[in-house]
């Protein structure tokens, strides 16, 4: 599913981010299961041609059980994939979500959440530094936190770093209005500016 879509149906990084886990888990089950029943396989093998006593239709019932064990347990899970993925039920949130789930689409949907969230703070404190009051200075305090929240969202530690450094400088400038309205020192003619 391509980021655009995603964005569209799925925003909620924390599900994302169990949601591809629960992903990687599954594709490791579909490798290491089959793997494992194919080894079991091999071991009855070697113990029953190691005892001497070669009951062939005993052998190959036991191989057979495990072969289709293992060729059920490869498969299912991208069977249930591709159904998920083709079937009109696509457009329910969980699933829509469970289809956009990748490490590659949580960074870039944090991305997309804290950008967003950052430009409502800029245009909180637009407002706030032209008309400083404490409903503004409120409004624009809450659209930081929002921020602050989907920055400590986004996964990769540099890109978090580098929108952390930004909201740094917002805080400054609400700091520095908050101690001007507490003052009484706030005009409309704010000279601070956002970085």
């Amino acid at each position: 599913m391509n980021l655009d879509n995603c964005v569209d149906i799925c925003v909620d990084v924390e599900l994302l981010n169990i949601l591809s886990i629960f992903k990687t888990l599954i594709g490791l089950i579909t490798i290491i299961v089959p793997v494992i029943l194919i080894i079991f396989v091999m071991i009855d093998i070697v113990k029953t041609i190691s005892s001497g006593d070669v009951d062939t239709k005993k052998l190959w019932g036991s191989i057979s059980k495990r072969v289709i064990a293992a060729v059920i347990v490869f498969l299912i899970f991208p069977i249930i994939n591709t159904v998920l993925r083709i079937l009109p039920i696509s457009d329910l949130y969980y699933i829509g979500c469970y289809n956009c789930a990748s490490r590659d689409n949580v960074l870039q949907i944090s991305k997309n959440n804290a950008d967003n969230s950052i430009a409502d703070l800029e245009q909180a404190i637009s407002i706030l530094e032209s008309v400083p009051n404490e409903q503004n200075y409120n409004n624009a305090y809450l659209a930081y936190e929002e921020a602050r929240k989907n920055v400590k969202d986004i996964t990769d530690k540099d890109t978090r770093e580098t929108y952390q450094t930004r909201l740094d400088g917002y805080k400054d400038i609400l700091e520095d209005i908050r101690a001007q309205l507490k003052n009484g020192t706030a005009s409309n003619n704010s000279s601070s500016s956002s970085s």
